[in-house]
């Protein structure tokens, strides 16, 4: 017998998982992320403490999870498409984006964010050591280029519009080619490319 997907134990955990992941991240926005604890997230999911840390071993996890999804997913569409120019990749990568999206996590991770001001800043440092830099090609990143760096920082602040667009259920195609555009148009003026899209270590 051949099964087209996970079978019951793995569907099993993806929900466990997800409720711990959803409930954990209700609580940041609610309490704090400081003021949380792992015995918090297990009481409000109704599971054991040790059924939480063997999900998420931290509390950073929680928040890295939909970042380094996001990132992880990127970096796929790279290497399944390899010969996709710069644009080509961002339109690509944002057109899966909205499509798979779990849009109560990214409604959840966006509270947080605005809830707790430090945490995105804490979330992208540990994505950024957790990827390896290889895993992605970062032409144009050198660092003394002072007009590369902000042609980086201009096409990372429009991708965080995006996201910000889809977590909030607000992402059209007017505006994702809109913001496609914008991009396309500080790359072709700074020469920047890839690299833009990787988090900074």
């Amino acid at each position: 017998m051949t099964s087209g997907g996970p079978g019951l134990r793995e569907r099993s955990k993806a929900r466990r998982r997800r409720l711990i992941l959803h409930t954990a991240l209700r609580l940041f926005t609610e309490r704090g992320y400081e003021r949380t604890t792992i015995a918090d997230i297990a009481e409000a999911a109704e599971v054991a403490p040790r059924t939480v840390t063997g999900y998420f071993p931290s509390k950073l996890d929680f928040i890295t999870e939909w970042p380094a999804s996001i990132e992880r997913r990127l970096i796929a569409i790279h290497q399944e498409e390899p010969g996709l120019d710069f644009i080509g990749l961002v339109d690509r990568w944002w057109h899966d984006l909205r499509d798979n999206v779990d849009r109560e996590e990214a409604a959840l991770t966006r509270a947080v964010a605005l809830a707790n001001p430090g945490v995105v800043a804490m979330a992208e440092a540990e994505v950024s050591q957790r990827t390896p830099v290889t895993d992605f090609p970062l032409e144009g990143a050198d660092r003394d280029d002072l007009l590369g760096a902000a042609g980086r920082a201009a096409i990372r602040g429009i991708n965080l519009v995006f996201l910000r667009g889809v977590a909030e259920n607000r992402m059209t195609d007017e505006l994702h080619n809109a913001l496609l555009h914008l991009i396309r148009a500080i790359a072709d003026s700074t020469n920047v490319g890839h690299g833009s899209l990787k988090l900074d270590p």
